[in-house]
């Protein structure tokens, strides 16, 4: 046990360092860490996206307290949309209707980045779906960025695109190199140089829309709202490619337009998926909220505050029938084709029309019950002559048996204008082989607008028992009609601080 006991040395002590050696090694970490950071940080600012950070939507107290300050709390979205949301959408058409800064243009150059390189940021590498990225590379993929007009193109678009294309990815890593400026066209190239193995074609919306005729896409972006007939030539390219991809990156500044209506659905005619997310201001980390309240200061409306701050499609000078239509209260299945020919004769037939020949002439067919309920159940629109309008109006009574009233006409029609050729219109459809039976002119008088609307809004509004007494059937060719209703808003003078609002429609 002693010898066990004498084997066993005690360690030698530990040496402790000086305060000084400590505060010195300390100093030395220090640097080094500042060093570190500061190579970080020119790391990141020579080639942002491989340390791009997508907002989430998830806004700290003050910045929330900044929204209900501005938007009233049933208007503020329970969950909040960021960058990420849009990133991981699998969706075939994607919005991402932004308030002002809220980094809509961003997200849509890195997400053209990703696309077109099968690259991913590092913060959202293991959560972005692999399936997604590219993994053939033996074709040029083709990116097409629509912006408003050429000067926001060359202040605010191509920069941004420029900031955020990976350098590895520019031929010998130059922007100068890659883009093309008489093309308005960015290549990229697998480390740099061979074969383009994408490219990125600026366009803007002032361009005709035979401008956007051309070779397949396999990625379209728009930075603003485009025109519709734009939107129509771009979706035709991607005709011979496997799948569609649409970006909307935008502030909705026009209002209720085709756009809203499109995000309206989960699905378009094609049966593409369709997604929608509201990026607010204050989800983006480097905006500043105090630039923010500056600029909410200089807004007038409440709707204009909700548009600007949360990316809402908001009519900005006032909806005519605002809430008052409700598509699950007044659009309605089709009844009448089921009915046996004695209970379509409990309805009255009246017919609306506004007759032109060199534009579309749109029918309105309403039924009447004894109760005093009106009933759209058809419309009817076409660019025709009168023979040919008289002849569809007899075509549809007997076809659908409705028992006919009478017919209402724009009082404008009775009238010999030089527009119409010398001819009256209302005349020509009224007289003669298929007239249109018991056809009146319409009451036209100062503010006769204003009481059809005031009609209409009577009949919109539900009773104690939750009905109305307008109704709109669920039929393809009533679609305008529905969505006009939805999305009517009243007119504006040109200068609307100085002079107001007109009691007009738009």
């Amino acid at each position: 046990m002693e010898a066990v006991k004498e084997k066993r040395k005690p360690g030698r002590p530990k040496k402790k360092l000086s305060n000084e050696v400590i505060q010195k090694q300390l100093a030395e970490i220090e640097k080094l860490e500042a060093e570190i950071n500061q190579k970080l940080e020119e790391a990141k600012k020579a080639n942002p996206f491989w340390f791009f950070e997508p907002s989430t939507g998830e806004i700290t107290s003050d910045r929330m307290d900044f929204l209900k300050k501005h938007i009233n709390a049933e208007d503020i979205p329970q969950k909040l949309d960021g960058q990420l949301d849009v990133l991981l959408s699998k969706a075939s058409i994607k919005g991402a209707t932004g308030g002002n800064r809220g980094g809509k243009s961003v997200v849509g150059a890195v997400y053209a980045f990703i696309c077109a390189t099968g690259e991913v940021p590092q913060s959202i590498e293991e959560i972005f779906p692999k399936e997604r990225l590219r993994k053939d590379f033996s074709y040029c993929f083709k990116v097409r960025v629509v912006g408003v007009d050429h000067k926001t193109l060359l202040n605010t678009v191509l920069p941004t695109y420029k900031q955020w294309c990976p350098k590895e990815y520019l031929k010998k890593g130059s922007w100068s190199e890659s883009y093309m400026s008489e093309q308005r066209t960015l290549f990229l190239y697998k480390d740099g140089k061979g074969e383009p193995i994408a490219s990125v074609e600026f366009m803007t919306n002032q361009q005709d829309d035979d401008s956007f005729q051309g070779p397949d896409i396999h990625l379209l972006i728009y930075d603003e709202e485009p025109k519709e007939g734009i939107h129509k030539e771009n979706m035709l390219r991607f005709a011979a490619t496997e799948k569609i991809d649409v970006l909307f990156c935008m502030t909705p500044t026009n209002g209720i337009t085709w756009v809203a209506e499109l995000f309206d659905h989960d699905e378009d005619k094609r049966g593409q998926k369709i997604e929608l997310f509201k990026m607010t201001s204050v989800s983006n980390k480097k905006v500043n909220v105090e630039v923010l309240e500056e600029i909410v200061q200089g807004i007038d409306t409440y709707e204009e505050k909700k548009m600007r701050l949360l990316g809402e499609f908001v009519s900005l000078s006032g909806l005519v029938y605002g809430k008052l239509f409700d598509r699950r209260i007044h659009v309605i299945p089709p009844f009448f084709d089921g009915l046996a020919p004695y209970q379509k004769k409990e309805y009255l037939m009246i017919t609306g029309l506004d007759p032109h020949t060199v534009t579309p002439t749109p029918m309105v067919f309403l039924l009447l019950d004894r109760e005093g309920n009106t009933y759209i159940d058809r419309c009817w629109m076409k660019t025709a002559e009168t023979d040919v309008i008289r002849q569809e109006w007899h075509k549809i009574v007997k076809e659908n048996g409705y028992r006919p009233g009478w017919a209402v006409a724009d009082k404008s029609s009775d009238t010999s204008f030089i527009a119409f050729g010398g001819r009256n219109i209302f005349m020509e459809l009224s007289r003669g082989k298929d007239a249109i039976p018991a056809l009146r002119t319409s009451e036209k008088f100062t503010g006769s607008i204003n009481a059809g609307v005031d009609d209409i809004k009577k009949r919109l509004k539900v009773d104690g028992n939750g009905r109305a007494r307008f109704f709109i059937v669920d039929r393809p060719e009533n679609k305008l009609l529905i969505n006009s209703f939805r999305t009517l808003e009243r007119d504006t003078y040109e200068k609307k601080k100085k002079n107001g609002q007109k009691d007009k429609i738009k």
